[in-house]
């Protein structure tokens, strides 16, 4: 359950987020960075009024937000959190990882760049286990999963446009474009069980919500994998992505890597099902 970089697009990714200036909580003349906090939506997803969804401990935590029956909850790195940084040093530093990436090194004002960026073209979540029990536990950075928009992405777009991919559409097109990682057990290890592809599905829905609900076809949400990484493809599809074919990165990449593209009414089907389990698990 591991990384989804493709070999041609990893040199670039903590630098590839535009920058904003930071929120800052103010008191009297002194500012304080660490406070930054890019909200989360309570609710990505439409639920008829007559249905009460159950809560888990995990919402508990600050901005946290879960899907009921979803074995992930998903939040926003913070910027100024050194337990944050620690926790995406260790996940780039992973011998998995590191399989996939020419340089996984990050440096604190490189993740603080990257992190920090609030606006529709940088999405940084991290990863926590929603079936964990005990605070610290729940606290705990299991990974990370990032949705992003670069210069080149409208060039990729028309190359799958090209290819027959994806249908041309009239008026706005958001392209997006996904990567995550798990982070190593103390083993050294990656595990997930579920979890990153949970992950997926909840920042999918997130995006879609915060980018203020574009019609969903005018979303694409896109991945590039290396062809031998089967486990990121695995994961991927279990997300709600469909694989399209083969295409290069860029137009003058050397290898071909698979192309995956969110299926938006499979990713509301997953969701749906593990809702109902949750709510007839919880009817009287």
């Amino acid at each position: 359950m591991i990384l989804i970089f493709d070999k041609n697009n990893t040199r670039k990714m903590a630098k590839r987020a535009t920058q904003k200036p930071f929120r800052y909580f103010a008191t009297s003349l002194m500012y304080t960075e660490y406070m930054f906090r890019r909200p989360l939506h309570p609710q990505p997803f439409y639920v008829p009024e007559d249905i009460s969804l159950p809560r888990s401990s995990i919402m508990d935590l600050e901005n946290v937000y879960h899907t009921p029956g979803q074995n992930a909850a998903i939040r926003f790195f913070e910027p100024y959190s050194e337990e944050d940084l620690q926790a995406m040093q260790e996940i780039l530093r992973g011998k998995q990882v590191r399989k996939w990436m020419d340089d996984a090194r990050i440096t604190p004002s490189d993740y603080r760049d990257w992190a920090g960026a609030e606006n529709n073209e940088s999405f940084l979540f991290a990863v926590l286990d929603a079936r964990a029990t005990e605070t610290t536990q729940q606290k705990h950075v299991r990974g990370f999963v990032y949705i992003y928009s670069e210069r080149e992405e409208k060039f990729r777009v028309k190359r799958m446009e090209k290819l027959g991919f994806l249908e041309p559409v009239q008026g706005k097109r958001y392209a997006l474009e996904i990567s995550f990682a798990m982070r190593p057990l103390p083993d050294g290890m990656q595990s997930g069980s579920g979890l990153m592809s949970s992950a997926i599905r909840q920042c999918c829905l997130q995006v879609q919500t915060l980018l203020e609900f574009p019609q969903q076809p005018e979303v694409e949400i896109f991945a590039f994998v290396d062809q031998e990484n089967f486990p990121a493809q695995r994961t991927l599809e279990s997300a709600g992505f469909v694989k399209k074919g083969l295409m290069k990165y860029d137009w003058d990449s050397e290898d071909e890597t698979c192309l995956y593209i969110l299926d938006w009414a499979m990713l509301h089907q997953k969701i749906r099902q593990k809702l109902l389990e949750v709510i007839e698990k919880d009817s009287p």
